[in-house]
């Protein structure tokens, strides 16, 4: 496919990169460099590499090749490799790293420099990750020692934390349910109807939240704290822009977020990788899209009636399917509603179907015109989808979401115009291969969400970039093993392992390869893991706060382990089990004494009291008091500030703002006349556009063609060989030289030199009636043109300002709007008594017809009339039509 496409992955260059600098030596075995290779070495003294712990075993050929072996220079932190998924092998820098010294006796080991001074992060944040990170990052867990060259230092100078004033803030909610549903569902749970209506995630999001608004004094009017920008002359108070939320995975959790954020009246924008497919509007929209293509989808008809787009109620859904009885049991849905618009006995609802039907077949009748993203723009035009879901609670979210589907629909088009049409169904099997595979797009972004906003991001997309204010959430989440337990195990030097079934007990068994196999995907999986809470512990710069939600008795079980068991470092046997990365910083914090008070392991005597961070656990009482706030919330943003509660009059204010919406919806557009009126117009769509025998004008549309396919096109078409005729017959009067006489002679020269030059195609020139143009000249008509007294302007182009109230109904007749007109008048001759305006026709009437088909151009006479007087200051004598069919003038 991509073949067909023409078309190549970042995977894809890179081997063939490789194969092009590489050639296998003769035992097939080994890769050498090839002539290309050698040829690039001599160019590049040295190669400079960044990010290096990211590295991926293709890539590290690349540079063998291109390499000579001691020009080489490469910066990277293995703690921060947290790319395993994609390939990268941070075992790759590690052996590298292994030879290499600070200040080796033999260079070809390699010259070792540590760079462990931090310029990012404040001195107390400093303090916390290398305590956490001092007991628990080992070679036997992460590959690597976290020892006193990777320490984190704060640069010279830095000032202190203060003393009592921590700047790392840890919360654990004492939650005592399972994770799924209703958190609380189990017996220890408090048996809370509050706590029922809200799970453990959205109230640890109304925490975040709530802590949010006290950093910033969205209460108060005076933020918590000042910051410090980089280069910046004077600290600021913190704002929303400066606060991030990072989270592990943002996959079924940022959904929960960013709803309690904008509930909470926090602008919020959060990069997810998924959860577009399933917001509702998208839902309808992509149903409807299905329908078009094929009217028998049953569920997506019945969701695209249901949905907001046709407003079909379940009662009517229900009338639509029980008529389908008639029709025997096989009757598919889309049946059932078409005999119920036929013969229903709901005249209502049967009318509806009507409507319905008529709007599906007219969307349908554009789909198949292969204008896709037009097709999605008109639904939301004469719906009014993007208007009824502004309205809705996440609005402007929701507007983004189907705003962003017209964004996908106009580059399908592109993208897919390079292998075939865009059509509505490649685009409808694009999206459900893209669902069937697991895929996803990331939730648009309201155009509020950037600037001063709250910004939610996973761990990943939080690499390289460093924010005042970390929320690091969702602590508690647990380690993903699916794929070290899953029927097949893979693995590159290993092979597979599968898992074996018993026919006996019909049960699933481990094999030694699928165990094996595991065992190493769980070592790396953990060190992967280990690495992400690295790398999001350091993107703080002036504040730290880790959220979680457990149950207060295990957090004492671990605490009492690590203190017990782990010394200076927790041994690699208890941090192995660990389910979540909650767990490995209970452990590395095992030996301080606020969290042993909190958690009441009756240890503190034995813990130390660094004050590194503020630790605040949240029982009961308080969980209670963040469900209400959610449910609150939810409340508030559900009711209408218009509404008053039942039995109570509406107060002053109230009947005050209600008049105030009702003039706003009442206003009428004062400029409303202006809508369809064109700023910029042409006298012949003035004068004549509906005019039955002027034939329409598509030049603006068609633009221009070459000759060579006029020429073919002329033959097959009377309709287009009479107008390019008429054409080409003004083009020769307006050739000729009228200075000189004109003769038949002279007319057919002039012709025939057009034609030379390719002006006019030869089958167009040899309709041309030469001698219809030689009678006007030989007229009454003619001799005042070729008068040598008389001054002659040939296709005499004007632009004139038409008052705006003269074309159009409703225009203020102030004089002030005005209608800019363009035009060709093509003879305007200057007498000494005035001005003779004349212009030729090429319609084919005779006789009577003639003068009735003059009085359809007599507005268009009276405009040039006008415009050549206005423009050149004198006085019109007379205006003229002269018809070359019947060699005769009318005057008008």
């Amino acid at each position: 496919r991509k073949s067909n496409l023409k078309g190549l992955d970042f995977a894809d260059l890179e081997h063939y990169t490789l194969r092009l600098l590489t050639t296998a030596d003769p035992s097939g075995e080994r890769l050498g460099p090839s002539e290309t290779a050698l040829a690039l070495r001599r160019r590049f003294k040295c190669i400079f590499v960044d990010e290096y712990q990211d590295i991926n075993p293709v890539q590290q050929s690349i540079l063998d090749a291109l390499s000579s072996g001691d020009n080489v220079f490469v910066v990277g932190d293995v703690k921060q490799s947290i790319y395993a998924w994609r390939g990268a092998e941070p075992t790759i820098f590690l052996e590298r790293l292994k030879p290499a010294s600070a200040s080796p006796k033999d260079p070809s080991c390699g010259f070792r420099v540590d760079l462990n001074c931090n310029f990012r992060s404040a001195r107390g944040i400093l303090d916390f990750v290398n305590k956490i990170f001092g007991r628990i990052m080992t070679a036997e867990i992460a590959h690597v020692d976290y020892d006193e060259t990777a320490m984190l230092q704060a640069p010279p100078g830095s000032p202190s934390p203060e003393a009592g004033k921590p700047i790392v803030e840890m919360h654990i909610l004492d939650e005592r349910g399972p994770r799924s549903g209703s958190d609380e569902g189990g017996d220890e749970g408090p048996e809370s109807e509050d706590l029922a209506l809200v799970n453990a995630r959205q109230r640890q999001a109304a925490l975040i939240a709530r802590r949010i608004r006290e950093m910033v004094g969205a209460e108060t009017g005076r933020a918590e704290f000042q910051i410090q920008d980089k280069g910046g002359a004077e600290p600021r108070d913190v704002e929303y822009r400066d606060i991030v939320i990072l989270m592990r995975s943002l996959a079924q959790k940022a959904n929960d977020y960013v709803e309690i954020l904008r509930l909470a009246g926090i602008p919020v924008s959060c990069d997810a990788t998924a959860g577009y497919f399933e917001a509702t509007e998208v839902r309808d929209m992509i149903s409807l899209l299905k329908v078009l293509d094929n009217p028998r989808r049953d569920i997506e008809l019945a969701t695209v009636l249901r949905s907001a787009l046709f407003h079909v109620t379940d009662t009517e859904l229900a009338k639509i399917r029980l008529l389908g009885r008639d029709q025997g049991r096989c009757a598919d849905f889309h049946t059932c509603a078409a005999c119920y618009r036929e013969k229903g006995p709901d005249a209502e609802l049967r009318d509806k179907l009507v409507r319905v039907f008529e709007r599906l077949d007219q969307w349908r009748s554009l789909a198949r015109r292969g204008l896709l993203a037009g097709l999605v723009w008109r639904i939301y035009r004469q719906s009014g989808f993007l208007a009824f879901v502004s309205a809705l609670p996440n609005g402007q979210a929701r507007k983004a979401n189907l705003l962003r589907l017209h964004d996908r629909a106009v580059q399908f088009e592109g993208f897919a115009s390079s292998s075939g049409v865009a059509s509505l169904t490649r685009f409808v099997d694009f999206l459900e291969r893209l669902q069937a595979e697991g895929q996803d797009w990331a939730p648009a972004q309201p155009g509020s969400a950037a600037g001063n906003a709250v910004r939610i991001l996973s761990v990943h997309k939080s690499k390289g970039l460093e924010f005042p204010v970390v929320f690091l959430a969702e602590l508690e989440t647990q380690f993903n093993k699916q794929d070290i337990y899953a029927d097949l195990a893979a693995d590159a030097d290993s092979a597979i392992g599968l898992q074996v079934i018993d026919p006996r007990s019909n049960t699933k068994l481990r094999s030694l390869a699928h165990e094996v196999i595991g065992e190493k995907k769980l070592a790396t999986m953990l060190a992967e893991e280990m690495r992400v809470l690295y790398v999001a512990t350091t993107r703080a710069r002036d504040r730290l706060i880790l959220t979680a939600s457990h149950k207060r008795t295990d957090c004492g079980k671990i605490l009492s382990q690590g203190l017990l068991l782990g010394r200076e470092q927790v041994p690699a046997w208890l941090l192995r089990p660990c389910k979540s990365q909650l767990e490995w910083v209970l452990y590395g914090l095992s030996d301080q004494r606020v969290l042993h008070t909190a958690f009441q392991t009756d240890l503190g005597d034995k813990a130390v009291d660094q004050g590194l961070f503020d630790l605040r656990v949240h029982g009961q009482d308080a969980l209670k008091d963040l469900s209400r706030l959610v449910m609150t919330l939810r409340t508030s943003k559900i009711k209408s500030a218009f509404f008053t509660q039942a039995g109570q009059p509406a107060d002053d204010q109230g009947r005050k703002l209600l008049a105030q919406v009702k003039s706003v919806l009442k206003r009428a557009y004062p400029y409303s006349y202006a809508i369809h009126l064109a700023a910029k117009n042409s006298v012949t769509k003035l004068t004549h556009q509906e005019d039955a025998f002027v034939q329409r004008d598509y030049s603006e549309a068609i633009d221009r063609q070459p000759a060579a396919l006029i020429a073919v096109e002329s033959g097959s078409s009377g309709s287009r060989l009479a107008k390019l005729v008429g054409t080409a017959t003004h083009l020769v009067v307006s050739s000729l030289d009228l200075k000189r006489p004109v003769s038949l002679g002279v007319i057919e020269k002039t012709r025939d030199r057009l034609v030379g030059e390719g002006a006019i195609p030869e089958p167009v020139a040899g309709e041309i009636d030469t001698r219809s143009i030689l009678a006007f000249f030989e007229s009454r008509l003619g001799e005042i043109v070729c008068d040598s007294r008389h001054e002659v302007w040939q296709e005499w182009p004007f632009t004139y300002g038409l008052p705006a109230c003269e074309v159009a109904d409703g225009v203020p007749r102030d004089g002030k709007e005005i209608i800019v007109v363009q035009g060709v008048i093509d003879l305007l001759v200057r007498t000494a008594d005035g001005l003779f305006v004349i212009d030729f026709k090429t319609d084919h009437v005779s006789g009577p017809a003639v003068a009735q088909r003059a009085e359809s151009y007599r507005g268009q006479l009276d405009l040039y009339a006008r415009a050549a007087s206005a423009i050149r200051g004198e006085k019109v004598l007379e205006k003229w039509l002269y018809f070359f069919a019947p060699r005769q003038a009318v005057q008008v």
